[in-house]
């Protein structure tokens, strides 16, 4: 084993959207890259969660207790003065 071991667990959260298989793929093998490379450990101990969060429920489910409740432990801040996607109309902005 590479390092000292560690066992990363990633959690991502977003708006409600549907993924392909490869989307999916793509995510989970350019994510376990950098987290193997940056925390020194091997594949096996990383493990991603990704949980859909319904657009109107963003500020009070997420941005509260997640972003602004632990600013502190932010490596990246958001940029909410695009407007959100919840401020566009339908369709706009998604993929």
């Amino acid at each position: 084993m590479k390092g000292t071991a560690t066992v990363p667990h990633v959690s991502i959260k977003h708006f409600t959207r549907t993924f392909t298989e490869a989307e999916k793929a793509d995510l989970v093998a350019s994510m376990t890259g950098v987290v193997t490379r940056v925390f020194d450990t091997e594949p096996g101990t990383v493990s991603i969660a990704v949980e859909s969060v319904d657009p109107a429920e963003w500020m009070t489910a997420v941005h509260a207790p997640d972003i602004a409740a632990k600013q502190h432990q932010l490596w990246k801040r958001p940029d909410y003065g695009s407007p959100l996607p919840i401020d566009q109309p339908e369709n706009e902005g998604s993929r």
